[in-house]
C-alpha cells in the first residue's frame, strides 16, 4: 500500500519543484493540481470508474469519488 503523507510530500516535493522549472506560475498550478488530483493521488478519496450502461465492455471517462464530504463526480475532457 502507497501511503502519500507528510513525509512522502516532503521527500518528493524537490523532484516536482525541478519538473516544473521554466514553467510559469499559473501553468505550473493547474499541473500541480491535475498531479495531485489524479487517481489513486488524492488524498483520503477512493475512486471508482462509471460506465454509461451496466454492460457496456469498457469504463467511460467518468469516475465517481467517495470522500469525508460526500460523493464527487469527476469527468475527464
Amino acid at each position: 500500500m502507497i501511503r502519500r503523507g507528510q513525509d512522502y510530500i516532503t521527500s518528493h516535493l524537490p523532484t516536482v519543484h525541478r519538473d516544473m522549472a521554466g514553467m510559469s506560475p499559473p501553468d505550473a498550478r493547474v499541473q500541480y493540481i491535475r498531479d495531485s488530483s489524479e487517481p489513486p493521488a488524492a488524498h483520503n478519496m477512493h475512486f471508482y470508474r462509471l460506465r454509461r450502461r451496466k454492460y457496456d465492455p469498457v469504463p467511460g471517462n467518468d469516475w465517481l469519488a467517495i470522500c469525508p464530504k460526500g460523493l464527487e463526480v469527476y469527468e475527464v475532457l
